[in-house]
């Protein structure tokens, strides 16, 4: 395998019901991918006029397999690039910034 350039951008659905975190190859074709409900935990996106600002990062590696991990952490979600294991990337998501509100149902 030789060194390749990676980048993940991570970015609110159309819908506005959860985060996509995707991977792209050189060649724009997604070589990893996660999803987060919002639902799922307990938030919900606050308010119509927003429209949360893309996060991206983009890296080179040297990987035969790549996996995208996220997890809770003080209203925050953590994403991480995983390329053979080893962190490659972290990008994080604040409910604040993106203005992600418990919801009640």
């Amino acid at each position: 395998m030789s060194m390749q350039t990676y980048t993940l951008r991570i970015e609110e659905t159309e819908t506005h019901e959860g985060i996509s975190a995707d991977v792209y190859d050189e060649d724009d074709v997604i070589a990893a991918s996660t999803y987060v409900a919002y639902d799922d935990h307990g938030l919900a996106a606050n308010g119509d006029d927003r429209n949360p600002e893309a996060a991206t990062e983009t890296v080179t590696a040297d990987a035969l397999s790549l996996n995208v991990q996220v997890e809770r952490i003080d209203g925050r979600f953590e994403f991480r690039l995983l390329g053979d294991g080893e962190e490659l990337a972290r990008e994080s998501v604040t409910d604040d910034d993106w203005r992600l509100e418990r919801s009640e149902g």
